[in-house]
C-alpha cells in the first residue's frame, strides 16, 4: 500500500501567533477530519479538505477531541476546563467544566459514555442521564482508551 497526500492545511496565525493542532479525529465513517486548532474546533470534509465548520466556544487552546463510534456526535475539551459535545452537524450540544485542563477524551464504543481526563479527575457523561459523572484521581491522566467491547476503560 502507498500514502499519498490528499490535500494538506497549514492553520492560520492569529495576531501573530502561529496555532497549533493539537489533536485530529475521524468521523468513522471516514467523511468528516475534526482537528483542535488554536482556541477553534475545525471540521474538514476528509476527501478534499474544504473547511466545513470553524466552531467557536472555547476560551483557550483546545487540547483534545474525539468522535462518537456512532458517528452522531464529537466533542473537544481544552485549556478552558471546557468540554462541549457538538452533534455531526457542528452544533453545541452541552458544555460542561472540570477545575483543570482538559488532557483527553475518549467514546464507549457501545454505550457512546463520553470520558474526559484531567489532572485532578476523570469525567464520564452518560447521552441518557444527561449528567457528568466526576471521580477524583491521584495522578494526572493524558491518555484514555476503552475497550473494543466497551466493558474497561484504560487511564494513562
Amino acid at each position: 500500500m502507498r500514502t499519498v497526500v490528499a490535500w494538506q492545511e497549514t492553520p492560520p496565525e492569529k495576531d501573530g501567533v502561529r496555532n497549533v493542532c493539537y489533536d485530529l479525529c475521524f468521523k468513522p465513517d471516514g467523511s468528516q477530519l475534526v482537528a483542535g486548532v488554536g482556541n477553534r474546533v475545525l471540521v474538514y470534509d476528509a476527501v478534499d479538505g474544504d473547511l466545513q465548520h470553524a466552531l467557536k466556544g472555547h476560551k483557550d487552546a483546545v487540547y483534545c477531541v474525539a468522535y462518537a463510534h456512532n458517528g452522531k456526535r464529537f466533542a473537544s475539551g481544552g485549556a478552558d476546563n471546557t468540554v462541549i459535545i457538538w452533534t455531526s452537524k457542528a452544533e453545541g450540544i452541552l458544555k460542561y467544566t472540570h477545575n483543570d485542563s482538559i488532557q483527553a477524551l475518549s467514546y464507549n464504543p457501545i454505550t457512546q459514555q463520553l470520558a474526559s481526563a484531567t489532572a485532578s479527575d476523570l469525567g464520564l457523561w452518560s447521552p441518557e442521564q444527561k449528567s457528568v459523572a466526576k471521580h477524583k484521581v491521584s495522578s494526572r491522566i493524558c491518555a484514555l482508551s476503552w475497550t473494543m467491547d466497551g466493558a474497561y476503560l484504560a487511564l494513562g
